[in-house]
């Protein structure tokens, strides 16, 4: 049922009076729309706390947070601690926070809010469920994202008019919890938040697309762990990746294209035909005609279709590799200017991750899926085969379709037939288990097979994924057939 508005005000004018406890400033209001919005996606994850304590840890992760920038404001905080004497001791928490690896490092990435809220989450859910003062806060409600409503409130005044004491508690509890708050901070995986950054947008962004619980899972799954730890040896590789400039430049045989800007003696002789009176007024309104040296490639932009096997066959070594194969794979293909889509099967299709609106959800996504169903091939790629005929007819683009998947993937002839008039098949089989013996082979335009001697080490499985991914971008234009396959790989 909805909650009273009296209520939401009481709620936010006592978060808003607990902001006199924090000891982390930053002079810009936004600051306190990031903190609340910190509140609010730890209140989804069932975790509501205090705004200061969310505030002042939040800054840190981020690296916004400055000390006091005013006499009046130290004077301030300096009677505060004399009447609070725990705030001494949180300050020394904070300092001590601050001062960690882990916490230095994360302010030099991306960290967006839900990625804050996840971290906070992971440090203080254990803590703060333990804490006596938890019952106090039940009952909490999202607070707003408007400025307006933190810029000039007055945090004193509310501080007085509500019970701190709860509030307080807490700062007494982490306090008094130091050892398990810093154990936890160093338990904050560093690969997975660059491996997040490398995947962000642009700036943090207040309520994005990102699914809280798979971004929770992410730090808390070891098989998550092992993507991301495979995926960081494989995507530096593939970070200098740049498109092509679209611009051609002809300045020895001529010129190249007509152009509504130039210099006067590029302008089309037949532009001088014109009265005096028209001439000047196409010069003024910029109608007039140039030849141009240059010339815009216009290079269609490709859709390249990523299907990741999630069956049970794929679990372990043959998860860990299809998956970190898929990120770089992605990281590559958006690097040259192509759409990607990603998606999963094992008896069914999911749900498509188009790469470019939803960035920041695919790398959670891909890192948490997980099946519990069977195998019906034959269901999926029919499926796959309408959803394409579907797409063809009003998105006429071509398309390459990727397919990671094991040595056990039967697929109806007929239907593979069907998918090579629509896109540029590409085949990934990890680990068969014997010869390789599959109706569809001779259909694929590529194919790459990864045996166990290429994943008996972690170095010879970046190498065999480094050439996959080498390959696929090389293989990236639909019907160029490569005059030698790439090692371990062999035409269709």
């Amino acid at each position: 049922m909805p909650v009273p508005a009296d209520q939401r005000r009481s709620y936010l004018a006592r978060q808003v009076g607990t902001l006199a406890l924090s000891r982390v400033t930053v002079p810009n209001p936004m600051g306190l729309v990031r903190a609340a919005a910190w509140h609010n996606h730890l209140l989804r994850l069932g975790l509501p706390l205090p705004l200061c304590a969310v505030h002042d840890l939040g800054l840190l992760l981020t690296g916004a947070g400055e000390g006091p920038d005013s006499a009046d404001a130290r004077a301030r905080r300096a009677a505060l601690v004399r009447e609070l004497p725990v705030l001494e001791a949180y300050d020394r928490l904070l300092a001590e926070l601050g001062a960690s690896e882990v916490i230095r490092a994360a302010t030099s990435f991306r960290v967006r809010d839900e990625l804050v809220s996840v971290i906070l989450h992971r440090l203080l859910n254990d803590i703060c469920i333990r804490w006596p003062g938890f019952r106090y806060w039940v009952g909490a409600v999202e607070l707003p994202l408007d400025p307006g409503v933190y810029i000039g409130a007055n945090i004193e005044a509310h501080f007085r008019d509500f019970d701190p004491a709860p509030a307080i508690s807490l700062l007494e509890y982490l306090c008094a919890k130091r050892l398990h708050l810093l154990t936890s901070v160093e338990q904050i995986d560093l690969d997975t938040l660059r491996l997040l950054g490398l995947f962000a947008g642009g700036s943090a962004q207040l309520g994005g697309l990102v699914d809280l619980a798979d971004l929770l899972r992410v730090f808390g799954s070891p098989e998550a762990n092992d993507v991301v730890n495979f995926s960081m040896e494989l995507i530096p590789s593939v970070l200098e990746t740049k498109r092509a400039s679209g611009v051609q430049i002809f300045s020895v045989d001529g010129y190249a294209s007509i152009e509504r800007q130039g210099s006067v003696d590029s302008i089309v002789l037949s532009e001088f035909a014109y009265d005096q009176d028209i001439f000047e007024q196409k010069v003024i309104d910029n109608e007039l005609y140039y030849y141009g040296h240059e010339k815009q490639r216009t290079e269609e932009r490709r859709l390249q279709y990523l299907l990741v096997d999630a069956s049970a066959s794929m679990r372990g070594v043959r998860q860990v590799f299809a998956r970190g194969l898929a990120l770089t794979l992605v990281k590559k293909l958006t690097l040259q200017g192509d759409e990607v889509w990603l998606r999963f099967f094992d008896s069914r299709l999911y749900e498509t991750i188009r790469v470019e609106e939803n960035r920041e959800a695919a790398v959670p996504y891909l890192l948490c899926f997980r099946s519990e169903r069977g195998r019906n091939y034959g269901r999926v790629f029919r499926q796959l085969l309408g959803e394409l005929e579907r797409l063809r007819r009003s998105d006429p683009r071509p398309i390459v379709l990727y397919l990671i998947t094991h040595g056990q993937c039967h697929i109806p002839t007929d239907v593979v037939e069907g998918l090579r008039q629509l896109a540029f098949l590409y085949g990934i089989f990890i680990l068969p288990s014997s010869t390789l013996h599959l109706d569809y082979l001779p259909l694929l335009q590529r194919q790459q097979i990864v045996s166990a001697e290429a994943l008996a080490s972690r170095s010879r499985q970046v190498d065999r994924a480094l050439e996959i991914v080498d390959d696929a971008a090389a293989s990236r234009s639909p019907g160029a057939r490569r005059e030698r396959p790439a090692a371990g790989g062999r035409e269709g």
